[in-house]
């Protein structure tokens, strides 16, 4: 299979490994389970697909998609793939095999956002969504049970949604509203930059019932709030977008401690060269197993930044061509990260990043999406 995927399809692990910037020579001294899986939108000049291979790299199977993919929610054995947005389908496939099993269409003045998490039952699938026509977001509820037949929608209160993921005590879910306004008749345009309105939201998965609204401060609201990562204790990491002047100093990664938590985003120190260095733009964010540890990474900036989030403390950072896709490796001791340009290396805790693999002639969305096998 050759690819010669843009950055913005995606990748998500069911696994373990990781990889790396050019020119790092393979270590065998890093081992991966290759019984687990990793999932990764592709595109080619034939087409676009989705991926599964393993932690060594080796490929099990590809299934073609529809066009450009993003990212993807996982129930069992059973992931979707979402298109990226604007986006007018999903694909619904068997997460080891790669077979499909059925196509969603976008509702009438709808469009996906490229996110979507199931239900804590596997009963509900939620999809971000936009409506076309006034650029509201919406989570678009399809009945997992029933042919994945759209039965209704919530409001995620905000323009834009994103990324969003079932919190862990299964009832909650976090939605990451962008705040930037683009409408069906001129999508990807940007048409609120001055007056964007980005929000961390909390809903009842159960009723759509708004519990709490997070927003940046004011002079802040060009923050775009896009990819979150959450950890066993309900805390919400956060990764942002700046859509204003690339030389204003703003924060770009924040937390937030749950839908219980009545505070503002608290932002995470980061040495003045680094904030510069990722050329206020991060792409993806993961958190360990343990919830210590949070990994942000910037495609823009070329590099991957850690912190101790038990200290809230900046520890390191890492450099890597276009890397963007970051997932937990297995052994909960580091990260998986993955670029633009079909590399793939491991990022332990404390450890130099070490390529595992490098898939020639194959370039990888590089979004990473998680997903526990």
């Amino acid at each position: 299979m050759t690819a010669s995927v843009s950055r913005r399809t995606a990748i998500g692990f069911l696994a373990a490994s990781a990889l790396l910037p050019t020119g790092i020579a393979q270590s065998r001294t890093v081992r991966a389970n290759t019984d687990r899986l990793y999932l990764n939108a592709y595109g080619s000049k034939s087409g676009f697909g989705v991926a599964g291979f393993d932690a060594a790299g080796h490929i099990r199977y590809s299934l073609a998609l529809p066009g450009r993919g993003h990212s993807f929610a996982r129930n069992r054995d059973v992931a979707v793939a979402f298109s990226r947005r604007p986006g007018d389908y999903a694909v619904v496939f068997e997460t080891w095999t790669g077979k499909e099993r059925q196509r969603i269409a976008a509702a009438e003045d709808r469009s996906f956002c490229g996110h979507g998490a199931f239900a804590a039952d596997g009963r509900l699938l939620f999809a971000t969504e936009a409506v076309g026509s006034t650029g509201e977001g919406v989570l678009g509820i399809y009945a997992a049970t029933d042919g994945y037949r759209r039965i209704g929608e919530y409001p995620t209160h905000g323009l834009d949604p994103h990324e969003i993921r079932l919190m862990p005590d299964g009832r909650t879910l976090a939605v990451a509203n962008g705040g930037i306004l683009m409408l069906a008749d001129m999508p990807r345009l940007k048409l609120n930059i001055p007056d964007m309105d980005p929000s961390l939201v909390y809903l009842d998965a159960a009723t759509g019932r708004l519990i709490r609204q997070v927003r940046p401060d004011h002079e802040l609201r060009q923050l775009s709030i896009r990819h979150i990562a959450i950890d066993w204790h309900g805390r919400v990491a956060i990764a942002m977008q700046y859509e204003g002047p690339e030389t204003d100093e703003v924060p770009l990664v924040a937390w937030h401690g749950g839908p219980e938590d009545r505070s503002g985003l608290r932002f995470l120190p980061m040495p003045p060269e680094q904030r510069v260095g990722l050329r206020q733009y991060c792409g993806s964010a993961a958190m360990d197993d343990g919830g210590r540890f949070l990994a942000v990474t910037s495609p823009r900036g070329n590099r991957m930044l850690l912190w101790d989030m038990a200290e809230q403390r900046y520890l390191s950072a890492a450099a890597m061509p276009d890397v963007c896709g970051v997932a937990t490796l297995a052994d909960g001791a580091g990260f998986v990260v993955s670029n633009g340009l079909g590399r793939i290396a491991a990022w332990p805790i404390g450890g130099a990043v070490t390529e595992l693999c490098s898939m020639a002639g194959q370039q990888w969305d590089n979004h990473t999406l998680a997903i526990a096998a």
